[in-house]
Parts: C-alpha cells; structure tokens; sequence
C-alpha cells in the first residue's frame, strides 16, 4: 500500500486541525508531527468523511489511501502516548491534539462502513480494557453532576478492582507484552482515552 497519500488540491478541510500550544515541552511534537505526517494524514481521513457525508462514496482507490492513512494516524499516536509516558509530553500542552485526535475518530465512524480496516478499529474501540485512564475518566464522569449515586459507587468500585487486575497482570512481562501491543493498535483511541481522563 503506498504511502504516499495526499489530498486532493481542490479539497477544503472544513473542520480544522488544532496544533499545539508549543512551549518548552510540545517540541516534542513539533518533532513527532513533521515526522509522521500526522495532520496531513488526519486531513486525508477527514476530508473522505466530508465527501461521504456530502454523499460522494470512495471508490477503491480512495479507500486504499483512506485505510493507509489511519495506519500513519495511528503510527503517530503511538509516538504521541510514548512522548507522554517519557514525561516530555505534557498534558496542559495537548488539548489541541485531544481535539484533533476527536475528529480523526469522528471521520473513522464515518467511513467504517467503507473500510474492514476502520470497521475493525471502531470495533476495537468498544473493547478497551479498564485500566487506570479509563477508571479515572469514568470517576470524572460519574462525579460530573455533583454527586456520586450509591449505584455509581458500587460500579465504581468494581471498576477499580478490575482496573487494579489489569495493572497487576500488565507488570508481568507477558502481561506487559501483550498490553503493550493491544495499545498500539489501539492508539488513538488509548489518546482520547487519557484526554478524557484528564
């Protein structure tokens, strides 16, 4: 599959892609976004979603680039996740990237239908493991409204012991191996997942 995807000229982005707020930590992404092409190939997955909500199907060609496309987008957030648990990514610099990583998952939803690839990631995304992101996005959400029901509790807690399984299966280097894999196929959506952690 060629790499080599670029949208076409007359193409205009109609929802646009944030950059960082570059201080001294988002260098790195500065970096890691010229050397992965990661808003180029956003754009080319966004701009296939505008074209099918403006009713223009891709044909195979397109869907060729579509679904090359999403590997790089994934291939960047990998290095996005890895940057942050260096420690030199920093969450207060990657709100904008939060945001475009949102539309890249909008535009999948749309073009799913299209692609098993896609189809096959936005399945994924039903089945992330509940680890301590998605634990601390699901507290957030729960503590949203100002109070915590005594239902939510209960889940909460259930939530937390299989969060802590999780954590104690992944310290073993099997373990380990196996978490490290499913995250970079899932990528994106671990991103999102901690964006939304807070």
């Amino acid at each position: 599959m060629s790499r080599a995807v670029r949208p076409a000229a007359a193409s205009v982005l109609l929802i646009p892609l944030g950059g960082c707020g570059y201080d001294d930590t988002p260098q790195a992404m500065r970096v890691i976004d010229g050397e992965t092409g990661r808003l180029l190939y956003a754009r080319t997955l966004i701009e296939a979603a505008d074209a099918v909500a403006a009713g223009t199907p891709p044909d195979a060609k397109s869907i060729a680039a579509i679904e090359d496309a999403y590997e790089m987008s994934r291939a960047a957030y990998v290095e996005i996740l890895r940057c942050e648990d260096d420690g030199v990514c920093r969450r207060s610099s990657l709100a904008a990237v939060c945001a475009d990583a949102d539309r890249l998952v909008a535009a999948r939803r749309v073009l799913a239908p299209y692609s098993d690839l896609l189809a096959v990631h936005e399945s994924l995304a039903g089945g992330l493991p509940f680890d301590a992101d998605r634990l601390r996005a699901a507290v957030a959400k729960a503590r949203s409204d100002g109070e915590v029901s005594p239902f939510e509790q209960d889940l909460l807690l259930l939530a937390g012991a299989g969060a802590a399984f999780q954590e104690l299966r992944e310290a073993t280097p099997a373990g380990g191996q196996d978490a490290e894999r499913r995250r970079e196929q899932r990528a994106i959506d671990a991103f999102r997942q901690r964006c939304a952690a807070g």
